[in-house]
């Protein structure tokens, strides 16, 4: 059944080693030579594919298999199966390097498992014997992924996102403790050839880069050529131990085999017993770990999809977060010391993500401060330079030296305005304020004075209807990023209307002009942006006036959204709730 099943099992699961290298290299570069070079591969693995399929589906391979075992053979064969589906992904460039390895690694992962399922035995030394095999060719399936990990990002001399350098690192983690597990309970004659991979000249320049690559000392000499050539040299020397312990294994199971024949021959009654017994056993402790494991996937659903995005979330808002009481460490659901291990490095992950997560919030807090402090030194400045240009314009008779002063006065009003916006991205506020209502006609009259084309907005009559001194500011403010974009995406000789009436929710403000418009998906995205305005990030700089409008209306309950205009442009509706509008009107200029 070996022959059928687990040799042909083994080749393709080789094969597919190499595929998934070059085809790491064929997504980082998308070149004809990679491609080419991949093409030549997958009909070799497509070969090795096709002869597995065969030699596992006869009548022989199939009717040897028991229950578990053809389970872990209907796994190998889904796994073979969604090869094609990966394929197109990679054609198509649709699929980044970390979930190339995730999925490339289903294949070989099932096949070690059905290889492994064939090897059980009644004796209990070939069984840990043959354990250990499998762990250290687990680990050499994590180094291939590796391997191409790393070989498609240094392709291209790409810098290590952070997504892809956790990867690297937990296959390297991962690598070493199933290779350090496997040679802690291998025997001296089988352990050999491993001993002498470690020492080789190979596998030690591997550790060196594989250090470099997760310590993130990358320098110029760690070259994609090097790295694939000690990929070749480690992954030959490492194979070749691999068989070589393989038929070391082989040759002690010989002996044994035969003498349980006998064994059985004589004491057949004994046997079956013995047999009878042996599987109990092996049911309880498979059982029992079942169980240890259940509960550690339970503890590590609840601690990525509970605790972690609860921390996270709570730390955006800007609240103290105590990581210890938060992040407790996952308390092991049994005594294997597998199961204990994975249950602390699940522990060292969350509190690695924790910590992460309030430097983070302490430094977007210490940014907007160092924001609000300079925009608020910028707005004090300019409060000042607007009070003496007003001084110069009452003491100004020269109409040419009036109309100068004048065009600085508006230039120096929209300098407020973004100073103001930068104190708004950055959680403050203001600082302006009206001691009494104000109306809104001249609250939007205040906005189109701090826009750079203004004679191009036309407020049109309105309703007599007042909103709170305490909003006028933060509505001015609004109003104008509104009015600001409306006149930037319009033909400058078109006409900015404003418009507003009384409604049933409070006071509805319509803003439109006659521009080229935009496309349904922009005006969804807009309108979600505004409806949630995304945190300010210094990686994202685009229409910024528009995150501003966001934050101000949150603040107010203000209500705005985007519509296409009938004339072809843009409309933005702002619906002023009935809390902010003022009960009796006692007016007072917008301009204040």
């Amino acid at each position: 059944m070996y022959e059928s099943i687990g040799v042909p099992g083994d080749k393709l699961a080789r094969s597919l080693q190499r595929e998934h290298l070059l085809s790491a290299e064929y997504l980082a570069t998308g070149s004809t030579e990679a491609r080419s070079l991949l093409d030549d591969q997958r009909r070799l693995t497509d070969d090795d594919r096709q002869e597995f399929r065969r030699s596992s589906s006869t009548s022989q391979a199939q009717n040897a298999m028991s229950p578990p075992m053809k389970a872990r053979y209907n796994d190998a064969v889904a796994a073979a199966d969604e090869l094609d589906d990966l394929r197109q992904d990679v054609n198509g460039r649709r699929i980044d390097l970390v979930t190339l390895g995730q999925r490339y690694a289903w294949l070989p992962t099932a096949m070690i498992a059905l290889i492994n399922s064939m090897t059980l035995s009644n004796n209990v030394e070939l069984y840990q014997q043959s354990r250990s095999l499998t762990s250290i060719g687990l680990a050499e399936d994590h180094m291939t992924r590796e391997f191409a990990l790393a070989s498609g990002l240094l392709l291209v001399h790409s810098r290590w996102e952070e997504p892809e350098r956790r990867a690297f690192t937990q296959l390297a983690a991962k690598r070493e403790f199933l290779f350090e597990q496997g040679m802690t309970e291998l025997e001296p004659d089988l352990r050999a050839p491993f001993e002498k991979l470690i020492v080789s000249d190979a596998y030690r320049q591997f550790q060196r880069m594989e250090a470099r690559i997760v310590s993130g000392t990358i320098g110029p000499d760690l070259t994609h050529a090097a790295w694939r050539q000690v990929s070749l040299d480690v992954d030959k020397v490492f194979r070749a131990a691999i068989d070589n312990g393989g038929v070391a294994l082989a040759s002690r199971g010989e002996p044994v085999a035969i003498a349980t024949f006998v064994r059985a021959g004589v004491a057949g009654i004994l046997g079956l017993a013995a047999v009878v017994l042996s599987l109990f056993v092996s049911l309880r402790a498979a059982g029992a770990l079942s169980r240890e494991l259940g509960g550690l996937r339970s503890a590590a659903q609840q601690l990525a999809e509970v605790r972690l995005p609860r921390v996270v979330e709570r730390l955006r808002r800007g609240e103290k977060v105590d990581v210890a009481l938060e992040a407790p460490e996952l308390e092991p659901p049994g005594t294997t010391a597998e199961v204990r291990d994975v249950a602390h490095a699940f522990s060292a992950v969350q509190h690695t993500a924790v910590d992460a997560a309030v430097d983070q919030a302490r430094l977007r807090e210490s940014v907007g401060q160092a924001l609000r402090n300079l925009a608020r030194r910028s707005q004090g400045l300019l409060q000042r330079q607007l009070k003496l240009l007003d001084a110069m314009q009452r003491q100004t008779e020269d109409s040419t030296a009036l109309e100068d002063l004048f065009r600085l006065d508006h230039l120096t009003t929209r300098m407020r305005r973004h100073a103001e916006g930068l104190i708004v991205l950055s959680g403050g506020s203001p600082g302006r304020t009206h001691r009494n209502p104000v109306a809104v006609a001249e609250t939007l009259q205040g906005a189109v004075a701090e826009v750079e084309d203004y004679p191009r907005v036309r407020v049109y009559p309105m309703p007599e209807v007042s909103v709170k001194g305490s909003t006028v500011t933060d509505l001015i403010h609004l109003f104008a990023e509104l009015i600001e974009n409306a006149t930037a995406y319009s033909p400058p000789h078109t006409e900015v209307s404003v418009r507003g009436e009384a409604v049933a929710k409070g006071f509805a403000v319509e803003i439109e002009d006659r521009g080229l418009g935009m496309s349904a998906e922009d005006i969804d995205a807009i309108n979600r942006r505004l409806a949630s305005p995304p945190e300010f990030s210094l990686a994202d700089t685009e229409r910024l006036g528009l995150i501003v409008v966001g934050r101000l209306a949150t603040r107010h309950g203000v209500r705005v959204q985007l519509r296409p205009s009938p004339f072809g442009g843009t409309t933005a509706i702002v619906l002023i709730p009935a809390a902010v509008l003022a009960p009796e009107a006692v007016l007072e200029g917008a301009g204040a």
